[in-house]
């Protein structure tokens, strides 16, 4: 089987998180004091200094800078800004609202937002690029909150090419990875605004920020139908997946992302596949910082991780959920353990991971399922991808792993897929299981220039 204006250019945003029941490796709405809003020290406005205008936030017409934001903020489309947002105020929603605004142009980030705490907004800053926390407006009609159906994303700063040293959260009280002796681990740094957007970087102690040695990387996610929110079932729990990894040569990227778990810092679906794509692009930004090959970037996940791993792989910008490969960051491979292909399938099977993750009371369900399906993404072009999963697996349908594989092979795409014999939702048994699941997958790796 085969296998982005004055200063600086913005920050991409992301939009609404899911499956796979198991933890270990085997295996929200946001809320929000900001809202939309709009205003802010300026107001829209067309021109430049001269011309009838009506104050600092008026609508101004004609000037010297063209069809621009004139005063102190305002929406700018030409002149000395371009297109842009200039001024230090602009077109502000909330406490951190959707802003064009900034003395630097398109913002994303703040405390507010269209739905979320530190949704889309932002003063902006002389370099147009707001992070977590930009100051926005002072109030806006909140458009999601705790339990909200429009989740957002959020958006970390722009570190394209990063050399800066990505900082731990020390409040987070997500468990960090272990990998033990001979590796280093940089636990929960944060890769977006929310609670729940954290990751752990783990590599060998050679290696990383101090080391020389340039290393292919991972970015994984964990299962656990993309509900569960027992520490056994996050981010640390996912041993079995990266100790390997590690073993093989990667540096490994390991992600939390927003759960459908009831609580304040969860979020129905599409959610955590906002928070995956998120991740990944800043993963691809800090590849420098941490000596990672970029042509060798690699996406796994373990249940609901492994669809979080397909759509960072097989998504395109018609998702509308986030960043997307190759445009963004470029996937070498995806590997898929035992991960839904099929989101629209598993709702119709009445899947009850994926009914909590995608109520039917979510308005738009029918196509948000087909939005988080990587069934949708298929095509020849993307990345080469191989499915594992038990044969006797009874939680995640075999069916869906053998029709993206029969649609990507008629696709012309470059896959496999591989059943483990004996082996249910995981590789934990037989014994047999997780040496067959870890031979095919590193072979397959190796075989496409990746990893030992």
């Amino acid at each position: 089987m085969k296998t982005t204006t004055w200063l600086m250019r913005a920050c991409l945003l992301a939009v609404p998180a899911i499956l796979g029941c198991s933890s270990s490796g085997d295996s929200s709405p946001p809320s929000g004091t900001g809202g939309q809003n709009a205003a802010g020290t300026g107001g829209h406005s067309t021109g430049g200094t001269a011309g009838p205008s009506t104050g600092a936030g008026g609508q101004n017409a004609a000037g010297a800078a063209g069809q621009s934001a004139a005063g102190t903020g305002g929406q700018n489309a030409a002149g000395a800004g371009g297109q842009s947002a200039a001024g230090a105020g602009g077109q502000n929603t909330g406490v951190g609202g959707q802003s064009t605004a900034g003395a630097g142009g398109h913002t994303v980030a703040g405390s507010g937002g269209v739905a979320g705490t530190a949704g889309r907004a932002g003063s902006g800053g002389a370099g147009g690029v707001a992070s977590v926390g930009g100051s926005g407006g002072s109030g806006g009609k909140a458009t999601g909150g705790a339990g909200g159906s429009k989740p957002d994303a959020g958006s970390a700063p722009d570190a394209t090419g990063s050399t800066t040293p990505p900082v731990s959260d020390p409040t987070s009280t997500l468990g960090i990875s272990a990998p033990g002796s001979g590796y280093h681990v940089e636990g929960n740094i944060p890769y977006g605004p929310y609670t729940m957007q954290r990751l752990d970087v783990m590599y060998p102690n050679a290696a990383g920020p101090k080391g020389t040695t340039t290393l292919p990387g991972v970015i994984m996610f964990h299962g656990g139908g993309w509900t569960d929110n027992k520490p056994a079932a996050l981010k640390a729990s996912m041993s079995s997946f990266f100790s390997r990894f590690l073993k093989h040569g990667f540096l490994v990227c390991n992600v939390e992302y927003r759960l459908a778990d009831g609580t304040a810092n969860g979020a129905i679906a599409p959610a955590a596949d906002q928070d995956a794509l998120l991740a990944a692009k800043w993963f691809w930004d800090h590849m420098d910082y941490y000596h990672v090959d970029k042509t060798r970037y690699v996406t796994t996940g373990a249940s609901a991780g492994g669809q979080l791993a397909l759509m960072v792989g097989m998504a395109t910008p018609d998702a509308q959920l986030g960043p997307t490969s190759p445009t963004d960051y470029t996937i070498a491979a995806i590997v898929n353990g035992y991960g839904p292909s099929d989101v629209t399938d598993l709702l119709a099977k009445n899947v009850s991971f994926a009914v909590q993750w995608l109520p039917a009371s979510t308005p738009n369900r029918a196509a948000i399922a087909k939005q988080v399906s990587p069934v949708t993404y298929v095509r020849q072009d993307v990345p080469p991808l191989i499915t594992v999963q038990g044969d006797m697996d009874t939680t995640v349908p075999m069916s869906e792993s053998q029709e993206l594989y029969d649609l990507l092979t008629a696709a012309g795409a470059d896959t496999a897929l591989h059943f483990v014999a004996g082996a249910g939702h995981g590789f934990t048994t037989p014994a047999t299981a997780w040496p067959d699941a870890e031979m095919t997958m590193f072979n397959f790796l190796v075989a496409h220039g990746i990893g030992k």
